[in-house]
């Protein structure tokens, strides 16, 4: 026991060690090149509305790396060699690593645009060689002099179809394959430049596409370069999602193109909207398609919080250890007159204001943070549907804060029943779930209920109904403020109705000497047959054992009635009511007998079929499992923890846990099933799927071996094991430690 305790315990550490490892390599950068002539025009950039250096504020959300393109000759004179001399000072100063990106034009090149210096546009093709080698020599040169030299360079932006067009254009241009000679040249000439000044100074050479998501658009290219003989350490790629696909396709094609070229790889341009709001200051903006965004990051600060952890976290689980960071493009590109801004919808600092946005937070080193634990309790007594121990309960929201919706135990949390935080019954409508967050944030919060992922409940397709947060302030959602000791909220009841209730209201009322018990039966099956008509028989009552209950309950009369619940399913066939037991009058643990009665029926009133009902007394205030009249599905009790009994399906936790590199995952059926076993990561993508079939019932065991559906090797980190039998969802949380 001793040895397994200290395995786990050295392999933490190993994890840590990890984690702080690449919390120092990875690059978390910014593009900022605009940024020098926004504060020359008077622009300022704030922090919790604090004018700062943007410099200051990058470093204190551990901002690492900058990234400044320059221009030959550009016409508004920013970007040129004597800019660049000027700022990378600013960023060596601050200890930020600076990568230079040459785009050898008088202004911008890209995939659509690759036109010449104008000092350059008549010279023969060994005159334009030349001229790359000596400009890019000259100045690498310049910023050595002045100990700036950068940290890596771009030998050309986004030169998908080549650079320095035509004579560097690779497509649409005479021979192709005699192109790809002329392109190659070309690039040769600039790394030749700048390693004639830096090589011994280890500085990396990047080659920058634009095709983050698409695989065959990126090997064609690198295949062809390498083959044409250039030299160079660094993949560079353009993720924007509206245009270049899904975090599948980026995820895919990085995965890829590290196993082919063995090369480091950076997404090196990537942004997400904030906010679709057009700024009427004189210039057009960038602008995306709605359709083609991510679904689960909204159009907001908090999605693009969450995409920033999201991409960050593709990067890092690149295989062997390839992908090395990302730069995000121009998030401080502000509107300031005159010259606006084209970025405002992608910014990370408020475009009017220069305020810095919570989504940059997501570049903050979380690992030096310590969490603590928040355990969540909910009881759906209070649902107007027939929700039981199978359904579907999660919680969805948002953190505010330092942390990210990407909590620290691992899940995701969203404003949609895809969020990770599924909460598990307990018992009878009990429900909890226990997950991290870091001291001083906030969740907000709400409940969504289904009978099983895809089948929502009654009323409001699961969504609850409006809450006033304890705080009484506006957010019509749940709210807790993290502390800095692990925490355990106090019990919420869902809302099913159309009116506000406060966030820890309760059906009951507490009292020091007695136990409030809630009773709640299903009368839909006795009126589809026309055995109960409410408007002619009735009451519904609860009847029982008066000895046990201390004369609370009767055989004989009906001193405990139930009332009709107006809003809940099916025409309001639900009959609920709060009955209070004198707590020192009856022994914790005595075994209490009832039955449902309905007074004035053609059937004589008692339920049929059945024996006597039970419910054993507890400690605390609490509710039964909602019943059907006359047991149509029985269903489970009230009972403590110690004596719940096992679920009809169930998944065990995987051992070992944490593992390296295979584990076991064991689960249970009661009947013969069609289910699935699938493997998913922190962004809830599907990893692999170890069981797709019919399986009879009994017990099973499977091995995991870390590998994803290809046979890849997976990263370290925590994973989920979901199983799936019919309307039934199991989640377990796992841990891989390489």
């Amino acid at each position: 026991m001793t040895k397994n305790i200290l395995f786990i315990i050295l392999l933490f550490v190993q994890f840590s060690a990890i984690a702080q490892t690449d919390s120092v390599k990875f690059i978390k950068g910014v593009d900022i090149s605009f940024s020098q002539q926004i504060e020359d025009l008077g622009g300022k950039y704030k922090e919790n509305g604090i004018e700062k250096d943007i410099m200051d504020i990058l470093v204190n959300h551990d901002i690492n790396y900058v990234r400044l393109r320059i221009w030959n000759d550009p016409v508004d004179g920013y970007s040129n060699l004597e800019k660049i001399i000027e700022y990378a000072v600013r960023v060596k100063a601050k200890g930020l690593k600076f990568l230079l990106d040459f785009h050898y034009s008088d202004w911008w090149a890209d995939p659509g645009q690759q036109n010449k210096p104008a000092a350059w546009s008549n010279l023969s093709f060994q005159e334009l060689k030349d001229s790359v080698y000596s400009y890019s020599k000259y100045v690498v040169t310049a910023l050595k002099n002045q100990n700036t030299l950068p940290d890596m360079v771009q030998v050309g932006n986004e030169i998908t179809g080549g650079m320095l067009w035509p004579d560097g254009k690779i497509y649409g241009v005479g021979s192709e394959a005699d192109q790809w000679v002329k392109f190659a040249e070309l690039v040769k000439e600039g790394i030749k430049g700048v390693q004639d000044v830096a090589e011994s100074e280890n500085v990396k050479i990047m080659i920058h596409i634009d095709k983050g998501g698409n695989n065959s658009g990126s090997r064609y290219f690198y295949d062809h370069i390498i083959q044409q003989g250039v030299k160079f350490d660094v993949i560079g790629l353009s993720y924007y999602p509206w245009w270049h696909g899904t975090f599948e396709n980026l995820r895919s094609n990085l995965n890829d193109l590290a196993l082919r070229y063995d090369k480091d790889i950076v997404v090196v341009e990537t942004a997400y909207p904030m906010n679709h709001t057009w700024l009427n200051d004189g210039m057009n903006n960038v602008d995306f398609d709605p359709n083609k965004l991510l679904s689960g990051y909204p159009v907001s600060v908090g999605g693009q919080k969450d995409f920033l952890i999201a991409i960050s976290q593709i990067i890092k689980e690149v295989p062997n250890n390839k992908g090395i960071g990302l730069f995000y493009w121009e998030p401080a590109y502000i509107s300031v007159a005159p010259i606006g801004s084209s970025w405002e919808y992608f910014t990370l600092f408020d475009p009017v204001t220069g305020e810095a946005l919570s989504s940059l937070d997501a570049f903050i080193n979380q690992d030096s943070l310590k969490s603590i634990k928040v355990k969540v309790k909910l009881n759906t007594s209070t649902h107007s549907d027939s929700l039981n121990s199978t359904g579907f309960v999660v919680i969805v929201g948002q953190i505010n804060g330092n942390g990210t919706n990407f909590l620290p135990s691992g899940e995701k949390l969203s404003w949609d029943y895809n969020s990770q935080l599924i909460m598990q019954n307990i018992d009878g409508d009990n429900w909890e779930y226990e997950f991290s967050m870091f001291p001083d944030d906030q969740i907000e919060f709400k409940f969504w209920t289904g009978h099983s992922k895809t089948q929502p409940t009654f009323p409001r397709l699961g969504w609850e109904g409006p809450i006033i947060p304890f705080d009484n302030s506006n957010k019509n959602a749940r709210l807790f403020n993290a502390g800095f000791e692990d925490t355990t909220l106090q019990i919420q009841y869902y809302n099913s109705k159309p009116d506000y209730v406060s966030q820890y209201y309760s059906p009951i009322v507490e009292n020091e000497d007695s136990i409030g018990i809630i009773f709640r039966v299903y009368m839909g099956d006795l009126i589809e047959k026309n055995l109960f008509n409410p408007l002619m028989h009735g009451p519904v009552s609860v009847r029982g054992d008066s000895v046990n209950s201390s004369g609370v309950l009767s055989w004989n009369s009906n001193k405990v009635v139930l009332n009709k619940e107006d809003f809940s399913y099916s025409d309001s066939s639900f009959w609920s009511g709060r009955v209070y037991f004198p707590k020192n009058n009856i022994n914790v643990g005595s075994e209490i007998k009832y039955k449902f009665y309905v007074e004035g029926s053609s059937f004589g009133g008692w339920e049929s079929g059945i024996n006597d009902r039970t419910f054993t007394f507890p400690t605390n205030d609490t509710t039964l499992a909602w019943k059907y009249f006359n047991n149509k599905i029985l269903l489970t009790d009230i009972k403590t923890k110690t004596n719940t009994a096992p679920s009809s399906f169930k998944l065990f936790q995987n051992y070992p846990n944490p593992f390296n590199p295979e584990t076991k995952i064991k689960f249970e059926l009661a009947t013969q099933s069609q289910i699935s076993l699938t493997i998913y990561n922190t962004l809830g993508e599907k990893i692999t799927e170890l069981i797709n079939e019919i399986k009879l019932a009994n017990s099973y065991e499977i091995n995991w071996n870390g590998r994803n559906s290809k046979g890849i090797i997976v990263p370290s980190g925590i994973y989920f094991a979901q199983l799936k039998t019919g309307d039934n969802i199991f989640t377990i949380k796992m841990i891989l430690l390489r």
